[in-house]
């Protein structure tokens, strides 16, 4: 529920100041846990997919080339999102 003042009522969550009822979450732990997340999980994501490219390399095949590339991309892109929703739920704990 929303007023003229783009407020919400959060049941049970007040001001600690003036404990005040018309209080606006910002959710600012929650996307900062959320960024450090996707990258933090996207650069686990890529080393370790990295590591499968080598191992192609070393065989000498295209085909291992080619697919280690799009291992990493989409190791990278699991990763990320992993990490961005337990970036996310942690800094929700925070706030």
């Amino acid at each position: 529920m929303q007023n003229q003042n783009n407020f919400s009522y959060t049941g049970g969550i007040c001001c600690p100041h003036c404990e005040s009822s018309h209080v606006k979450l910002r959710n600012y732990g929650k996307k900062t846990g959320g960024t450090i997340g996707a990258v933090a999980g996207t650069a686990a994501g890529v080393s370790s997919a990295v590591g499968g490219a080598e191992i192609g390399a070393a065989v000498g095949l295209m085909a291992e080339l080619v697919g280690s590339l799009f291992g990493a991309i989409i190791g990278g892109l699991i990763g990320g999102t992993a990490g961005c929703a337990a970036g996310a739920r942690l800094g929700e704990v925070v706030d």
